[in-house]
């Protein structure tokens, strides 16, 4: 049956009568779900996109850009065989419309995806001819359904496909010099075997290094190679993206050149990101390719009012550090530099700008000879910060003060908590330390205690899926596990659940590590090992308190699933989660626990 949309209260086609659209609202109904697509394709999970483009292909057979967003979707998911399959239909269908130089160009991405398929290359050898056209697909409606929300790329840069020689990657970097047969040879032999991408085989194998990478796929696709580094860069254009997106997209504006904002891009192919910076700007966009650790220096250079590097050589922070290595600095002289004024701002602008940025962790991370700080923004790592390494023993040693840590203890991990507030926002940090061969990385969980508590409505649910939920969480008993890995969103949706069935009659209490959001009228327990309070003990001492509802973190072991499974037989809501990849592997894994089966 077809899902019934609703728009403030009324159908799709009162709707549509209402605003004067024609009778049948297919226009209005691919417009709704294009702006749904495009936010799972901006948000991700990039395998959700995915069905909501394939849901709209069903919707808008015949609209090329369905198909040229699936087609990148696909790539940037890594089913290069699915993108292809996607991409040859789209020449199909724009042969149909005698688009002969979008046939070009569409088979030419096709190739460069599959070098070696017979078809494409016949495709490519023929001309363009003129396909009879497809039995019209029955209708209510002959109005032609427009791109909702989307703006034409521009012309420049379809031209600039459409010339372009279907030359493969290895191809390009035998014909620079970058590599020979023999390394091409065994790389594709690997990438036979693991289905990673070519470039990065020659990197791992040390015949290829990062610029040379680049450059070729410059030649490759027609895009311009750029040395950030030597790159005279206007402000006024890197002010137009903000920084949390130029990390997210690996994208970050340089200037303008003949009325086009120029944009350094780590993968100029990726459509989605140019798109954005194009709705964001207004501007139309001019792609250039440069390498990801010149793209990340030059965000750091040019975002950043001062960087970690600067503060520490112009406080003569560095000079002082470097007198001793890290190992053989003495608790005195740690004592010392951790309450220098530069490590002090050194942290705080960490910490800062990881709210401000929206991240859920912090990480900061000594390498060999180096030191690199790590945001997780809408759960992907992003480098931003890399300064001196000789800066990290002050810098960590002053985050394990503020977490109430033994800064004397460098040969175990330690937990603690820092309680701050900044913009005017109430921040926890669960703050983790772990030795490594290179000294001790520090990870800081941000919990922000100011942000509003997500609606069920805002956590990306299909409109059926919502309702079966709803359904779930309002029986009176059972259990209800919500799977998933790291930073999935499992918590965010036990969260949501709580505020929607939080009512007066009903006694709700959980047992949490940590407590992310404090929710009124519902009492939260506070995990302490320390003090013998686990999640098991916790719950054994819940089910002495009349409730109705209980909230468990998360089941870890089998004392607390079979406390868990108890309660729910005997009458209680129990919510909860599981560390496991999908929905049905739980069953398994509690049985694994020892759980009854």
């Amino acid at each position: 049956m077809a899902e019934t949309i609703v728009i403030d209260g009324m159908t799709l086609q009162e709707y549509g009568h209402q605003v004067g659209l024609p009778a049948h609202p297919r226009s209005l109904e691919g417009a709704l779900r294009y702006h749904d697509a495009r936010l799972l394709a901006q948000r991700g999970p990039v395998e959700h996109a995915i069905a909501a483009y394939k849901r709209l292909l069903e919707l808008l057979p015949d609209d090329p850009w369905v198909y040229e967003d699936l087609a990148n979707l696909y790539t940037l998911a890594g089913s290069t065989q699915e993108a292809v399959v996607v991409l040859l239909t789209l020449a199909d269908l724009y042969l149909r419309l005698d688009r002969a130089d979008a046939v070009l160009r569409v088979n030419t991405q096709a190739a460069a995806l599959s070098p070696n398929d017979p078809e494409i290359q016949a495709r490519l050898a023929t001309p363009p001819r003129r396909a009879p056209p497809a039995p019209p697909v029955p209708s209510p409606s002959p109005v032609p359904t427009p791109a909702p929300e989307r703006v034409t790329p521009p012309k420049t840069r379809g031209a600039k496909l459409a010339t372009r020689k279907a030359e493969s990657l290895g191809q390009v970097l035998q014909q620079l010099g970058f590599v020979t047969a023999d390394h091409l040879t065994q790389a594709l032999e690997i990438q036979s075997r693991t289905g990673e991408r070519l470039g990065q085989i020659l990197i791992d194998m040390k015949v290829l290094t990062d610029t040379q990478l680049a450059q070729a796929m410059g030649k490759q696709w027609g895009y311009r190679y750029l040395t950030l580094g030597d790159t005279k860069i206007d402000p006024d254009a890197v002010k137009l993206v903000p920084h949390s997106l130029a990390l997210r997209l690996r994208a970050m504006p340089i200037g303008w050149e003949q009325g086009r904002l120029v944009l350094a891009m780590t993968d100029p192919l990726n459509v989605i990101a140019i798109d954005d910076v194009r709705l964001i700007t207004g501007q139309e966009v001019e792609p250039v390719i440069t390498t990801e650790d010149e793209l990340l220096a030059a965000i750091n250079r040019h975002y950043q009012v001062e960087t970690l590097a600067d503060i520490s050589a112009k406080d003569g922070l560095a000079h002082l550090a470097s007198e001793v290595g890290e190992e053989e600095v003495s608790i005195e002289q740690l004592k010392t530099l951790v309450e220098d004024a530069p490590v002090v701002r050194l942290l705080n602008m960490i910490i800062d700008e990881g709210v401000r940025e929206g991240a859920s962790d912090i990480h900061i991370e000594p390498q060999r000879g180096a030191l690199l700080v790590r945001y997780r923004i809408d759960g992907v790592l992003h480098d931003v910060m890399k300064p001196a390494g000789n800066i990290r023993a002050p810098l960590i040693s002053r985050a394990k003060i503020m977490a109430d840590m033994d800064i004397a203890e460098r040969r175990r991990p330690q937990d603690g908590r820092i309680h701050l507030t900044t913009g005017g926002r109430t921040i926890d940090l669960r703050v983790s330390t772990l030795p490594t061969i290179f000294g001790e990385k520090v990870v800081m969980r941000i919990l922000d205690q100011s942000t509003p508590l997500i609606g069920l409505n805002r956590l990306g649910f299909h409109t059926n899926t919502l309702r079966q939920w709803e359904q779930a969480i309002s029986t009176p008993y059972g259990m209800i596990l919500v799977t998933g890995p790291t930073g999935s969103g499992k918590t965010t949706t036990l969260y949501a659940a709580l505020g929607t069935i939080n009512t007066l009659e009903k006694n709700i209490v959980t047992v949490e590590d940590p407590v992310e959001y404090q929710l009124p009228r519902i009492n939260q327990v506070q995990l302490n090992v320390k003090a013998g309070l686990t999640f098991a003990t916790g719950l054994r001492s819940i089910l002495r308190q009349d409730p109705d509802i209980i909230m468990v973190g998360e089941m870890r072991d089998r004392d607390t699933a079979e406390i868990g499974i108890q309660a729910a037989l005997t009458g209680h809501l129990v919510l909860s989660t599981l560390h496991t990849n999908d929905a049905s592997t739980s069953v398994s894994r509690l049985v694994d626990m020892g759980v009854e089966p």
